[in-house]
């Protein structure tokens, strides 16, 4: 989205349109009450904390008293929460401010030219200011149950190809050059698999064709959990090596897992030795040091370089989400290949650099754990019962079918004006599409909403 003015927002207060009745936003804050410094005396420079999240939202607002407008609305002061949304645009997909406040004033000020306007301003409870995007066009109106259409989050999450498990879902690189590596080789991979048990061995990352024995090297999880380094001195005759220890994660879970050959360990014999790691530099070595029995070496094959299969899709297909790679010649040694996922790119990107394709169903995501918080406004109501609630998809709903987030559902309505905020749970994932949609089960004839939601990137407290 590009640069914007502030012509054509929006602020609604209370499941109430205010925005023909509001001159100017003065100011729309948030952020920390201030810092404590913790500074200790064996520092050589201030050490602070963060203390409290606030908000607030000063608007001017024009003398209205006709029913349901600013004067009817703003001037009863209320002591109970106020649901505010100041929407920057009323397109699909705008960012809105959004916060349960208190309102603190109503302070009308008639000018010497005659002019009259008042001075509102209200401060966050419990929350702070929090700035989510619409996932409705402004206001919506839905005469029946709808799927709204989704709002987009993937630039801003956690990237990903996502694998089936299914033949001919994979992603592939050319045979290179750079590929045929015939000495030391370490392998590494940051993946999420569906199942780190899995029924049938689940390959990562793969130079290793049965057609024609073109097989070079393969990092791949057995089915009881351990990694296992495949490779052929000749393209035909397997030799592999497996952990002793079986990775340690839970299904569905992400690790960064890696393998190393030594072809010749200067003792008659060669190495496998396997890892795990939180953040891909730090490596904690997964069981013993497995030993060969003879020095050897790994054949330069013509097969591909893929992710999720070996023999282009069809061989030991993983199941799961694979974030990045990379294969190195030499144990800590060059990159010839470092594949990394890329929503902004829609592709896998690498920059050794390799051109990759995404094969078949599998398809570029992305997602965050890290839960969300939604607002939600309806202004009118008119039948039996509405419940509004959100829905996300990997890929738009393409072959990933549109379904509930766990906790984001609002509260059935049966009545209007209302409002409401709701807070999805840390540890929950958010897909890159995101929708908001009305279900009922004894009908409805109209309702008039909007909703925002505010997707947490990092881990969120309140």
């Amino acid at each position: 989205m590009s640069k914007q003015s502030g012509l054509g927002q929006a602020f609604y207060l209370g499941g109430y349109d205010l925005s023909g009745d509001t001159g100017a936003g003065n100011e729309i804050g948030g952020g920390l009450t201030g810092t404590q410094d913790v500074t200790g005396i064996d520092k050589s420079a201030p050490e602070r904390v963060g203390l409290l999240r606030d908000g607030r939202l000063n608007w001017t607002s024009f003398f209205n008293p006709a029913s349901g407008r600013a004067h009817g609305v703003l001037s009863s002061l209320p002591t109970t929460d106020r649901h505010e949304m100041w929407a920057t645009g009323t397109s699909l997909g705008s960012e809105a401010a959004c916060m349960v406040a208190k309102q603190i004033d109503y302070n009308p000020t008639r000018g010497a030219d005659g002019s009259l306007t008042i001075s509102v301003s209200s401060l966050a409870n419990a929350y702070g200011l929090e700035w989510g995007t619409l996932l409705t066009a402004g206001q919506r109106t839905d005469t029946s149950a709808t799927n709204g259409t989704a709002v987009e989050f993937g630039y801003d999450g956690e990237d990903f190809l996502f694998l089936s498990g299914t033949s001919g879902d994979y992603a592939s690189t050319p045979d290179d050059a750079s590929l045929d590596i015939t000495g030391d080789i370490d392998i590494r991979a940051r993946v999420a698999l569906d199942d780190w048990t899995p029924a049938a061995e689940s390959t990562l990352i793969a130079k290793y064709t049965a057609t024609s024995d073109e097989r070079s090297y393969a990092l791949a999880v057995t089915t009881g959990g351990n990694l296992i380094l495949r490779w052929t001195e000749d393209g035909a005759s397997e030799l592999s090596e497996t952990s002793s220890v079986a990775v340690s994660a839970s299904n569905g879970a992400t690790a960064w897992v890696r393998a190393t050959l030594d072809v010749d360990d200067g003792a008659s014999d060669a190495q496998a030795t396997f890892y795990t790691s939180d953040d891909g530099v730090t490596w904690t070595q997964l069981g013993a040091v497995q030993a060969v029995g003879a020095t050897t070496a790994i054949y330069a094959s013509t097969a591909v370089l893929e992710i999720g299969s070996q023999s282009e899709g069809t061989v030991n297909r993983t199941a799961g989400k694979f974030f990045e790679g990379s294969v190195l010649s030499g144990i800590g040694g060059t990159a010839v290949a470092a594949p990394v996922a890329s929503a902004s790119s829609d592709a896998v990107t690498d920059a050794t650099p390799l051109t990759w394709t995404v094969q078949g169903n599998a398809y570029i995501s992305s997602h965050t754990v890290h839960g969300a918080q939604a607002y939600l406004q309806a202004f009118s109501f008119a039948g039996t019962d509405v419940t509004v609630k959100l829905q996300h998809s990997h890929d738009n709903g393409s072959t990933d079918v549109f379904a509930d987030i766990t906790g984001g559902g609002f509260t059935q309505i049966t009545a209007a004006p209302t409002t409401e905020r709701i807070a999805i749970a840390a540890g929950t994932e958010i897909k890159r599409y995101v929708r908001a949609v009305t279900v009922t089960t004894g009908g409805f004839t109209s309702l008039v909403f909007a909703a925002a939601v505010n997707v947490n990137l990092t881990a969120t407290e309140f």
